[in-house]
C-alpha cells in the first residue's frame, strides 16, 4: 500500500468502501495539552522580546536625534553655498541651531536660518533624548562651503552608546563615523 494512505488510514480518511468521504474520529479531534502550552510557552517568549523593543525607545530616539544633527550640518554647508553667506551650526550639550549674518559681509551669525520643510520654523532641534549629551562646539561654512576651523569629531553619547560625525576642515566634508 502507498505511503500516503497508510497515512491517511491512520486519520481516518478513505475507511468506507468508496474511499470519498471523511469519517471523524472522537480520540484525534482538536489539540492535545502539550500543542497548547507549548503555544502559549511561544507566545509569552515572543510577547517578551517585542515589549524589551519597544519598551527601550531611547536608543531609537537618539539615533534620531543624530541623524538630524548630521542632517542639519550637511543642510549648513549647502545653504552657505547657495546664499553666498557664512553659516554657522551653534552646538550645545542638549541642542544645535543654524545661524547667520544679517548681512553676508559680518560675522555676528545674528539671524536662525529658516528651516527648509517648514519656513515659519527656526532650523535647530532642543530636543536631545534624555541622558545623552553632544559635544559642544560651533562649526563654520563660508560661502564656498568650506569649513573655516579644524577638523574635528561631535559625539552624542549617554556614556553607554555613542553616535559620532566628523566634519573635515578645507572641504567641509560631514562623515559619519
Amino acid at each position: 500500500m502507498p505511503f500516503i494512505f497508510k497515512i491517511l488510514l491512520k486519520f481516518d480518511y478513505f475507511r468506507d468502501s468508496n474511499h470519498m468521504s471523511v469519517v471523524n474520529n472522537r480520540h484525534n479531534s482538536g489539540f492535545s495539552l502539550i500543542e497548547l502550552l507549548a503555544v502559549v510557552i511561544l507566545l509569552g517568549i515572543l510577547g517578551v522580546v517585542a515589549l524589551g523593543r519597544i519598551g527601550d525607545q531611547s536608543q531609537f530616539a537618539a539615533r534620531g536625534f543624530y541623524d538630524d544633527t548630521v542632517t542639519a550640518v550637511s543642510f549648513a554647508q549647502k545653504f552657505a553655498i547657495s546664499s553666498g553667506c557664512d553659516v554657522r551650526v551653534v552646538m550645545t550639550a542638549s541642542s544645535y541651531a543654524l545661524r547667520q549674518s544679517s548681512a553676508c559681509t559680518i560675522d555676528n551669525f545674528d539671524t536662525p536660518v529658516s528651516n527648509p520643510a517648514n519656513r515659519n520654523n527656526n532650523y535647530a532641534n532642543t530636543n536631545i533624548p534624555s541622558g545623552f549629551t553632544l559635544t559642544a562646539g560651533t562649526i563654520t561654512f563660508n560661502a564656498r562651503g568650506l569649513r573655516e576651523e579644524a577638523t574635528s569629531d561631535f559625539v552624542l553619547s549617554d556614556g553607554v552608546t555613542s553616535f559620532s560625525f566628523r566634519v573635515y576642515s578645507g572641504s567641509g566634508l560631514v562623515e559619519r563615523l
